[in-house]
């Protein structure tokens, strides 16, 4: 493997953190051990329309049998709560069984007119005996219709199919989708060690993009882009608040210094939103009607401030990046604690200023760092005994199919290697 791409992404990975001792402390009158509580959708899915009747199927996993009848009660927090509705809650667990389910549909109100999203919680729950280890976060997508679109917007997409031959109208809206990531495993906290297929579900909502030109059509991938924002969401909380073996803990330096600075924390209510916007349509052929869908970004990937510049370290004298990748999937997000921060930031808060350069509390900077247009990985599968998923990223539109793919590397600060995400689009019939 390329040994310099691995020492990057071990920096990108310890920067913030201290050294965390270990004790040798086997006292007897620990506690016992709770049981944790385990969430999943059970096919992938984590998006619903808010016009649908899908319904989607939450599985609750116990880490050990029952002790006795378990009683459940779950609830729904975030914006996008009101316009949920659970089936089969509470869940009742009986003595000696470790499994449930439950269901999770739209309330069909037409109320939200942009994505939201709603996490679950549980009510009651014994905190001495029972933790939530892993919850799902369900993205809402409001309900779309062309009537909302402008004069000039219209006006641009009839350009595009009179004059270019691509029809993107059926594409505007929320869009089905099916996936795979392959992960590759080899990280060091106990979500990333072990290699994986996440399943991917649900569907997209795509909008005319700004970028968009009489030239080159530009779609947004305007919530839960590539079907994998609830993913995005968990591997970044795993990475930080809920990491208590590097991130949240007493013998880490910088991470707990921010968190303390924040009022950051596992408990703290924050929002989480992740956006794919400027997906370029080019390369189209009237013979096969299939065009190209560039999605990749060259340069690099500055922190920028409120005005859209570059925020700069003045102790270091260098404009901040998350990462010294040279080309991206430009996955852009938007994070609640990251905005407290940059307000201190600005505000030039010395705490802020000084932490900055050692850690920040946005999620780009612990996803997506390596680049993905070339191998910075070099896996050795023979060397290194994990699998080489490199793949030279592609997308492709077919216009006569009514399908939109894509296959793209992905890598986050706890793993050994490229990550290989598929994803297929396909219009309603």
């Amino acid at each position: 493997m390329n040994i310099n791409k691995y020492l990057a992404s071990a920096a990108a990975l310890f920067l913030s953190f201290a050294a965390v001792s270990c004790s040798d402390d086997n006292s007897s009158d620990e506690p016992a051990a709770k049981t944790h509580i385990y969430l999943a959708t059970a096919d992938g899915t984590t998006s619903i329309s808010e016009d649908s009747d899908q319904e989607v199927t939450i599985t609750v996993d116990l880490s050990a049998a029952a002790a006795e009848t378990l009683t459940l009660d779950f609830q729904l927090t975030g914006d996008g709560a009101d316009a949920l509705a659970l089936e089969g809650n509470p869940v009742t667990i009986a003595k000696g069984a470790t499994t449930g389910s439950f269901i999770i549909k739209s309330k069909q109100g037409g109320t939200l007119t942009a994505a939201a999203s709603a996490t679950l919680a549980i009510n009651g729950l014994d905190a001495a005996k029972y933790d939530l280890k892993e919850t799902v976060t369900i993205t809402v997508l409001p309900t779309v219709s062309l009537a909302d679109l402008t004069e000039e917007q219209k006006a641009m997409l009839d350009h595009y199919a009179s004059e270019l031959g691509m029809d993107l109208y059926p594409w505007l809206g929320n869009v089905a989708l099916t996936g795979t990531i392959e992960f590759p495993g080899s990280g060091t906290r106990e979500p990333f060690v072990a290699p994986a297929t996440i399943n991917l579900n649900g569907r997209t909502l795509f909008s005319l993009s700004a970028e968009a030109t009489d030239d080159t059509p530009a779609l947004d991938m305007a919530a839960n882009p590539m079907g994998m924002s609830e993913y995005l969401h968990k591997s970044f909380r795993q990475l930080t608040v809920e990491d208590k073996e590097y991130f949240d803990n007493e013998d880490a330096d910088y991470s707990l210094r921010l968190m303390a600075l924040l009022n950051w924390t596992e408990s703290s209510t924050e929002t989480f939103n992740v956006t794919l916007p400027g997906l370029k349509i080019t390369d189209f052929d009237p013979a096969t009607k299939k065009a190209a869908v560039e999605f990749v970004v060259e340069g690099d990937n500055y922190v920028l401030g409120t005005d859209g510049t570059p925020v700069h370290d003045d102790i270091n004298d260098f404009d901040l990046t998350y990462d010294f990748s040279s080309d991206r999937v430009a996955f852009a997000y938007t994070y609640s604690a990251w905005d407290r921060m940059l307000a201190l930031i600005e505000s030039r808060n010395p705490d802020a200023l000084e932490l900055m350069s050692s850690t920040l509390s946005h999620p780009a900077q612990y996803l997506g760092i390596s680049s993905v247009g070339s191998d910075d990985w070099e896996i050795d599968e023979e060397e290194d005994g994990v699998r080489d998923l490199y793949t030279a990223p592609k997308g492709e539109i077919d216009f006569a199919a009514g399908t939109m793919t894509f296959e793209f590397p992905f890598d986050h600060a706890d793993q050994y290697g490229y990550s290989r995400v598929k994803v297929v689009y396909t219009l309603a019939k």
